[in-house]
């Protein structure tokens, strides 16, 4: 009998400790949310070093809070928080001052110069040249005869700068104009009308269906149609 009640409080302290992670587990993600979005929308390649270090210290602790049932919730957001906020302060101070900027954030580096490798400039990179060479192919340079400038950008990639000789041709070079293009409007998405959109792109609802009409389309076949700025339609059916 005593085996059994202990059993018993047992399984439901087990019962509870994975209820408290669960809620812990949603109360970190929803707090992580929240504190990336002050930071703003970038990609990982476009991440600063010192961006870099903050995500990784909020997610750490985002997942020792979700785990560690005897950490304190108000501990672990009270620390993501403050990583947070450094990093918004370190965010303002490199747009407002440049000497702060170049010590955050860094510099470029140049690994290439009038065609010349610069061994100096792979040295503070910390790259070889097979380094740079995967990274030229990448970009479409497989000569790196072909390549008359390179920097090692703060965020880690490297830009290529070509020989004019290699420089892919603009309109410019034929003394062309082209028109300036507007933005598409998707204006069906997945099946369904996008009221809202409709309005962007100046056309009613009743005009869409019947230009759908015109070319045996139902909306809900459609995968997305989108409307340029001369009202053009472009259909992708399912």
């Amino acid at each position: 009998m005593t085996i059994s009640i202990i059993f018993t409080q047992n399984k439901c302290g087990d019962f509870m400790e994975f209820l408290q992670i669960i809620i812990l587990s949603t109360v970190s993600v929803f707090v992580l949310f929240i504190l990336t979005k002050l930071i703003g929308f970038r990609q990982i390649s476009q991440l600063s070093f010192f961006d870099y270090i903050i995500g990784i210290s909020v997610g750490s602790i985002a997942a020792e809070m979700a785990t560690d049932v005897d950490l304190e919730w108000w501990k672990g957001v009270t620390a993501m928080t403050i990583y947070i906020l450094i990093g918004i302060l370190f965010s303002v101070l490199s747009q407002k001052s440049v000497a702060a900027r170049k010590f955050i954030s860094g510099q470029p580096i140049i690994l290439v110069k009038n065609g010349q490798i610069l061994k100096e400039g792979l040295k503070k990179a910390r790259i070889e040249v097979n380094d740079l060479l995967t990274s030229a192919r990448a970009n479409g340079y497989f000569d790196l005869a072909d390549i008359d400038y390179a920097l090692m950008e703060t965020t880690g990639n490297i830009s290529f700068m070509p020989i004019p000789m290699k420089r892919q041709l603009t309109p410019k070079d034929f003394n062309f104009a082209p028109e300036k293009e507007e933005i598409k409007v998707n204006v069906i998405i997945d099946g369904k009308i996008m009221e809202e959109d409709l309005k962007k792109a100046n056309m009613t609802r009743k005009e869409l269906e019947k230009r759908l009409k015109n070319q045996n389309k139902k909306a809900e076949n459609i995968m997305l149609a989108t409307v340029d700025g001369k009202k053009q339609l472009t259909i992708f059916d399912k």
